[in-house]
């Protein structure tokens, strides 16, 4: 098998500049190219809307359909993977425990910079978050488990939910170090809990 993928796949990086420098793109991109990956970055500097921002991450990985479906076929040549590997924890250990200023009608206000992995599967959308991981060991196995936990998914036949917020993921995937496990939970109930929570 070629060790190079097939041009076609994209892995898209939502960012906000100042954690990550341009010399850190040019060695994801890098990288990535090495493998047939091409990375598309966009710089959301001012464009993160404070309604939605608890269920979107400041820093995420968009896996485009072809490179999702080399994945989850195992296609995709084990350099490849590992070159994803590489890019995402480089992008963890710039932003683990970072923060940024983000500017609001109130001001200037210091956030947690957040990371995530976002990809649709079945109609669905999927928002695999980092934040709360302690270690670059719990990181490692957490995104070990992502590809298999996407290949169940897609072999299941699950309901597409409507969203009223297009910006919103369908579904959040938070992990739990003490079970090793992912927790993936629709974000329609994550709201409705949050309501109940303010309510109370």
């Amino acid at each position: 098998m070629s060790n190079v993928a097939n041009p076609n796949y994209e892995l898209g990086l939502l960012y906000v500049s100042g954690i990550l420098k341009e010399d850190d793109l040019l060695i994801l991109r890098s990288n990535l190219k090495k493998n047939g990956i091409e990375l598309k970055s966009f710089d959301k500097n001012g464009n993160i809307t404070a309604s939605i921002e608890d269920f979107t991450n400041v820093y995420s990985f968009l896996i485009n359909s072809s490179l999702l479906a080399g994945l989850v076929s195992g296609v995709i040549a084990s350099a490849a993977w590992e070159s994803i590997r590489y890019v995402i924890l480089h992008t963890f250990k710039k932003v683990k425990d970072k923060k940024y200023n983000k500017i609001t009608s109130k001001g200037i206000e210091e956030k947690e910079a957040t990371l995530g992995i976002e990809v649709k599967v079945n109609n669905n959308h999927y928002n695999f978050r980092f934040n709360g991981i302690s270690s670059e060991k719990a990181f490692h196995e957490a995104l070990d488990k992502i590809i298999p936990l996407l290949v169940s998914v897609q072999s299941q036949t699950i309901e597409t939910h409507e969203k009223s917020i297009p910006e919103i993921p369908t579904f959040i995937g938070t992990y739990d170090e003490k079970t090793c496990l992912w927790v993936v939970s629709e974000t329609s109930e994550i709201i409705k809990e949050k309501i109940r929570i303010s309510n109370d």
